[in-house]
């Protein structure tokens, strides 16, 4: 089976870079504590991939479109598929006094922003500065290790985890209700008290009815997103959102 452009899938994954065994990214906990870059704020377990969003690298995407629900497989990554070939043209000497002047303090290894790229320090000699503009890990070959857990069919699991992937991982499952109509292709999306907790909850909404627009076309027309907060006994809905066309 190929998954085709536009399919949700959950998917884990663990990156590392294959002459050293260092491990770049993971969706798994356990994986991240002992490669010491486990982050409190990241959501770990599967995660949601669009096929041709390009959120993950080329050869993490070629390996998913190639599984079967429930497959694993270990993968080579070329650096062309990767994070790229190394481009000597992307070395570039900058004069010290330039840093200075922005309150930096070149050292060697530090990334910085310069003109709203990054780039890191790779050497200073005298009054210039040698920095490198390549990604670190261009002209490295990767491996991975892929599963397609779930290839996700109905817009309620769709939409579930389209918000989930942007809410903080203290968000879960159970606190993202998701009631949909097939006939009027309307979504009734309901938090609990925990989202209003979350400061950032208007922005992420409208990022989210963005991609509804691109990628659940003509599934859903109509969205409604709902708090929903239980005071004791008593149990009371806000309306946060009116009804928003997708």
């Amino acid at each position: 089976m190929t998954l085709q452009e536009g399919e949700f899938a959950l998917v884990e994954y663990t990156l590392k870079v294959k002459e050293t065994g260092e491990i770049i990214e993971t969706t798994d906990r356990d994986e991240a504590k002992k490669a010491n870059i486990y982050d409190e704020k990241e959501r770990y377990g599967p995660r949601l991939i669009i096929v041709g969003e390009k959120r993950v690298i080329p050869g993490i995407e070629e390996a998913i479109r190639q599984l079967n629900e429930g497959e694993e497989k270990e993968v080579v990554i070329p650096p062309e598929k990767g994070f790229g070939k190394r481009d000597q043209q992307k070395i570039k000497i900058i004069p010290k006094t330039q840093f200075i002047k922005n309150g930096i303090v070149p050292e060697p290894g530090k990334i910085v922003e310069i003109n709203g790229k990054l780039a890191t320090i790779r050497a200073i000699t005298g009054g210039r500065v040698i920095v490198d503009f390549n990604h670190p890990l261009s002209g490295k070959t990767l491996w991975a290790r892929v599963k397609l857990v779930k290839i996700l069919k109905t817009p309620p699991e769709k939409l579930q985890h389209l918000l989930l992937r942007r809410l903080p991982s203290q968000i879960g499952v159970d606190d993202v209700k998701v009631e949909y109509d097939a006939k009027e292709k309307y979504a009734r999306i309901v938090f609990n008290e925990k989202s209003l907790l979350v400061p950032e909850m208007q922005t992420i909404r409208r990022i989210v009815v963005g991609e509804i627009a691109k990628y659940m076309r003509p599934e859903v027309d109509k969205i409604d997103f709902i708090d929903h907060v239980e005071y004791g006994s008593k149990k009371g809905e806000k309306e946060e959102a009116s009804t928003q066309q997708a």
